[in-house]
């Protein structure tokens, strides 16, 4: 790839002297997708992994050196760390802790964890023109807040100031979480939440047609589906970046797309469902299956402007989508705005002379006659789900293929 990409990608859980964070993936499997080259597209050599025993102080700031070193100004540069990160309580600098870090008084800090201040000024010394910095720390076990320590000795935060410090003219900065929130890590799970979207984005899910993941574009997919899965997390984007750079190559440029419908559609699938908790969480799984294959998702929820109209909000999101997807069960025409959707979606394919209406029956419902007339998908079992997204999947790559009309 052109990009002269080079990464330091860091890892750590089980630490020798504070409480061990879950066994995860994260850093092991980020470096394999930055290597590949059916992938990102790094150059192997390019790639430093720093994991647990490897990921000392000292390796990490001669790390951050040779970074410097290596990445010229005509490169992008990305610093990613998994581990504990936050502060004592009162300070306004934070610290990532490396497998030799020990809690204490601001001098112990000082002496065995990474401070924003020594990260940042290991940073300023890339010359790289595109550098990123993802942050995924202060993690929970088990989808409860974080059980690290009791807040008169330590708070599992990175403060807001201090991430600002980070981000300088021509640098990007993700955190997993918002600096009075935790990042989750599901029970048995290979990632935690945030990088498993993370992932998932750099192996596709985030490409653009233009053969690249920009960095916008997968701080993006990667927000709404954190918030999709576990609303208490929010994760934060600091930015002094004039342009959304490219971070990585992208596997969606081997899929056949016409420019012109490619031009049209902002998204794949506009996912319509009812606002019952169920329906919104059965949604919410569905549309991770389908991100997770590079499927463009949106949802009224997620991506209507606030503060708008919603019926203009609405229309926007159906014009823009190829297919409105909603999911149908008894509780779907709770709020009338679900109907609204397809009934949009309806006519827009009259007008179009082609199909914009796909729906998924998740539940036994009696649908409006217009939708009887349709070809659905059924996801009534659960073992029918994952056929039907490789369907749903496969419609959307034939229309993309399709001759514009």
């Amino acid at each position: 790839m052109s990009l002269h990409a080079h990464a330091l990608v860091i890892g750590v859980s089980q630490y020798r002297h504070i409480r061990p964070l879950p066994r995860v993936a994260d850093a092991e499997d980020l470096a394999g997708i930055l290597r590949d080259p059916a992938a990102c597209g790094y150059d192997p050599a390019n790639v430093v992994l720093l994991q647990d025993e490897q990921a000392t102080r000292a390796a990490i700031v001669e790390g951050l050196e040779r970074l410097g070193q290596r990445a010229g100004p005509g490169s992008t540069a990305l610093v990613y760390f998994s581990g504990h990160g936050g502060r004592l309580p009162g300070s306004r600098d934070s610290y990532l802790m490396p497998v030799d870090g020990a809690w204490g008084a601001e001098d112990r800090l000082d002496a065995t964890a990474i401070s924003s201040q020594l990260l940042g000024d290991g940073l300023a010394a890339i010359r790289a023109e595109r550098l990123t910095v993802i942050l995924d720390c202060c993690h929970a076990a088990d989808l409860a807040a974080a059980k690290d320590l009791e807040p008169p000795v330590w708070v599992a935060e990175l403060t807001e100031s201090a991430l600002g410090r980070l981000a300088r003219r021509g640098r990007v900065v993700m955190a997993a979480s918002r600096g009075d929130g935790s990042a989750y890590v599901i029970p048995g799970a290979r990632y935690g939440l945030f990088t498993e979207h993370l992932i998932a984005g750099l192996r596709g899910a985030a490409g653009g047609d233009d053969g690249f993941v920009r960095v916008f574009d997968l701080y993006h997919h990667v927000q709404r589906n954190v918030v999709a899965r576990n609303p208490a997390q929010r994760p934060v984007l600091k930015a002094e970046a004039e342009d959304n750079y490219p971070i990585a190559r992208s596997q969606r440029a081997a899929r056949p797309t016409s420019p012109a419908v490619a031009q049209r559609f902002a998204y794949d699938v506009l996912l319509v469902y009812s606002p019952d908790q169920r329906d919104a969480a059965w949604a919410r799984s569905l549309l991770r299956l389908l991100e997770d294959r590079g499927v463009r998702v949106c949802t009224e929820q997620l991506d209507a402007e606030l503060g708008a109209m919603r019926v203009s909000e609405i229309e926007r999101l159906v014009s823009s989508s190829r297919y409105t997807v909603p999911v149908l069960t008894p509780r779907f025409s709770l709020g009338g705005f679900q109907e609204l959707q397809t009934q949009m979606a309806l006519h827009l394919g009259v007008e179009d002379g082609r199909a914009r209406l796909i729906p998924i029956v998740r539940e036994s419902y009696e649908a409006r006659l217009a939708l009887r007339f349709l070809v659905s998908l059924d996801m009534t079992r659960d073992d029918s789900v994952v056929p039907g997204v490789e369907r749903l999947v496969r419609t959307l790559r034939k229309a993309q293929a399709a001759p514009a009309r």
